[in-house]
């Protein structure tokens, strides 16, 4: 063992290659050259190896493989920032006795960027990918883009490129004062000949020093302003940029990096900044799924429908985007077909997409008898309740059974194979949040498939338990049970559904409840086994039996207020016997926070869940839940435990089944421990 360790060589971080009197100094870490603490210091050594050769004249910086720089790894900034930090490393690079050219030859994002920024010639090739994508993550950029960017381009321009945090390319217009040259070749033979060049010149200009984008004193104060304007008073990411930018021309450059670090620094610290953090990371979590490593999924390139259900036609959309042929089995298939060319006329006339991509999505869109869809599809997806006569799928195909766990077993049972429940929330054409429920005889690589299927389109795949309900619906069921416990006890709607947007839900919890229909959702909570409470149960069959008794009507404008809610919920609560009673003084926020994280925790005791940020995540993608808040259970880390410890023990008179304290939350509050 000893010899065969003797005979192994870490390769370096930083390879240092001398090129006719050039130091070639590329960063090789992973595919994305991710900058970490000990590339970074790598990079610092190297830089300073450069200086201290005599034979060097210049320095080309580059990245192996087809990636300058990912940037900075989203998992340092919940850590102590290491040095030598961004900010460092670029001002090495800028104030180097020796001239630093920036060799672009594959993507260039957040710190990345911002080295490439610092040095003294850049060269790229053309069509690679740039971005200063912090805004996304709650973050200012830390290595000083916000004080180079404006020196070089301006205001208008820096701005408009950090706060989109949208990827361009080096042909940009905007970024024609950033390089040197742009090629269609390997960049670094050009790098090369302008290191050289520079040097030999023996001058060459750092871009703190630059002032091209101040030639328009009173253009660029009017572009800060006009942001300023639009902004308001927010007090975000968006906001400490501009005010990073607006430092830029006031401060001398080394105050405005001073400005930009202690910006940087407190917006990290920030909850908002966490929360995004948090759902990035729970995101990435969420594209693993063990078991499928060795899986090969399958291009499933044909996709039939089956059933009577509206979200067909969403669904049709989503796989006509990918460039799938969808076969449409269904006897309302004329309003469905209606339906999908509805969207893409919209599409169109918004300008989303072009009339002739439209056209193409639409042809591969056909209506036809079950028996012809199932003899040519790859992936069977079946609303509840369709029928298929004597036809049967091909032997490969993938079948699944859409938004219900026991449809899908009693069509696994008939066909004799593995048939997944999957839900796709809606809107399914564009939302981003997909789960499936498998048994363990499912072959891999049919899960694989499936999860391929989504994820190649952006959407997170979440795997469910075996369990009645599907995981969004048991992590949901706690919060609007709890909303219709509270609102028998007395709570008023209206107030309820405000405590749930403070909390972090884009829709009241109520709302949700009358958009899918009180009917529906009764009969999705008395499915699940230890689900609703008796008297939330009942208010939702109330609702059910009569369109008028609802918290809200639906108009042009929307969801509004239903006048009559008042005496309709008066006459009801006087004709239960046992309601409970609130007390006084109770936060409906905090009531409907402690139903979920309790609820969430009992989900985790008995391993519904494949992570728990699985249930963050769920709220956050599938049912409008702030991505800045993060979700219930990271918000009840950053409150702390034992205050929603103490709320669900005052609210256990008004439903034990939601606010009886979970044994993990009491285990955690006993020992310090939290979610994440």
């Amino acid at each position: 063992m000893q010899t065969l360790l003797a005979g192994c060589r870490t390769l370096p971080e930083v390879d240092f290659q001398i090129r006719d009197s050039v130091a070639v100094l590329t960063m090789s870490r992973g595919r994305a050259n991710a900058l970490t603490p000990s590339l970074r210091q790598a990079l610092a050594n190297a830089l300073e190896r450069a200086v201290q050769q005599t034979e060097v004249v210049a320095v080309v910086l580059r990245g192996a493989g087809d990636v300058f720089s990912s940037g900075v790894d989203i998992a340092e900034y919940d850590t102590p920032l290491a040095e030598p930090w961004i900010g460092t490393l670029a001002r090495q690079i800028e104030t180097l006795p020796k001239p630093v050219v920036a060799c672009l030859n594959g993507a260039a994002l957040g710190a990345g960027f911002e080295i490439a920024l610092a040095a003294h010639g850049r060269v790229a090739r053309a069509g690679l990918r740039l971005a200063q994508p912090e805004i996304s993550l709650g973050l200012v950029p830390g290595g000083g883009a916000t004080q180079r960017l404006p020196r070089m381009l301006g205001a208008q321009a820096a701005l408009e490129i950090m706060l989109s945090g949208r990827a361009i390319a080096p042909e940009d217009p905007r970024l024609r004062r950033i390089f040197d040259n742009l090629t269609d070749a390997d960049p670094l033979d050009s790098a090369l000949s302008l290191a050289r060049r520079l040097a030999e010149d023996g001058r060459w200009t750092r871009s703190c020093d630059m002032e091209r984008g101040f030639s328009d004193p009173d253009g660029y104060q009017k572009a800060v302003g006009t942001v300023f304007e639009r902004l308001g008073s927010q007090n975000g990411a968006e906001t400490d940029i501009l005010r990073c930018v607006e430092a830029a021309q006031l401060l001398p450059f080394e105050q405005g990096l001073a400005f930009e670090q202690t910006v940087f620094e407190e917006r990290v610290a920030s909850p908002e900044a966490r929360a995004i953090r948090h759902v990035y990371t729970a995101e990435r979590r969420a594209g693993i799924h063990p078991g499928l490593e060795r899986a090969i999924a399958r291009d499933l390139r044909r996709v039939a429908l089956i059933g009577e259900e509206v979200q067909l036609a969403q669904l049709a959309v989503f796989f006509l985007d990918q460039g799938r042929a969808v076969w449409l089995v269904s006897a309302r298939s004329a309003m469905l077909i209606a339906r999908v060319t509805a969207i893409y006329d919209a599409a169109v006339s918004r300008g989303r997409l072009t009339a002739a991509a439209g056209d193409a999505a639409l042809s591969r869109l056909r209506d036809v008898r079950v028996e012809q869809a199932l003899s040519v599809a790859d992936l069977v997806l079946e609303a509840q309740g369709a029928e298929i006569g004597a036809a049967r799928p091909q032997a490969d195909a993938i079948w699944c059974v859409l938004d219900h766990i026991e449809a899908a077993q009693a069509r696994a049972t008939e066909l004799g194979r593995p048939v997944p429940a999957l839900r796709i929330y809606r809107p399914a054409h564009s939302s981003q949040l997909a789960e499936f429920a498998a048994t363990e005889d499912t072959p891999a690589e049919v899960i694989a498939s499936l999860v391929g299927c989504f994820t190649a389109s952006g959407r997170s795949v979440l795997r469910s338990a075996l369990r009645p309900g599907l995981l969004g619906h048991r992590v949901m069921l706690p919060g609007l049970c709890a909303a219709l416990m509270l609102v028998a006890a007395g709570a008023d709607p209206f107030e309820t559904d405000r405590a749930a947007n403070a909390l972090g839900f884009g829709r009241g919890l109520l709302q949700t409840i009358q958009t899918e229909g009180a009917g529906t959702v009764l009969t999705r909570l008395q499915q699940i086994e230890n689900g609703a409470p008796g008297p939330a149960l009942a208010l939702l069959d109330h609702m059910a039996r009569s369109e008028a008794n609802g918290f809200y009507v639906s108009g042009h404008e929307g969801m509004t207020r239903n006048p009559k809610v008042g005496l309709w919920l008066a006459e009801w609560r006087e004709a239960q016997r046992g309601l409970p009673h609130l007390s006084p003084g109770v936060s409906l926020r905090d009531a409907l926070h402690a139903a979920l994280v309790n609820g969430a925790a009992r989900m985790i005791d008995a391993r519904e869940v494949t992570r728990v940020s699985d249930i963050d995540l769920c709220l956050v993608r599938g049912y409008g839940f702030a991505r800045n808040k993060g979700g219930p259970l990271l918000q009840a880390d950053l409150r702390g435990l034992l205050p929603l410890l103490r709320v669900t023990k005052r609210l256990v008179d008004v439903s034990h089944s939601l606010w009886q304290p979970a044994p993990l939350i009491e285990d955690m509050v006993k020992y310090g421990r939290r979610f994440y």
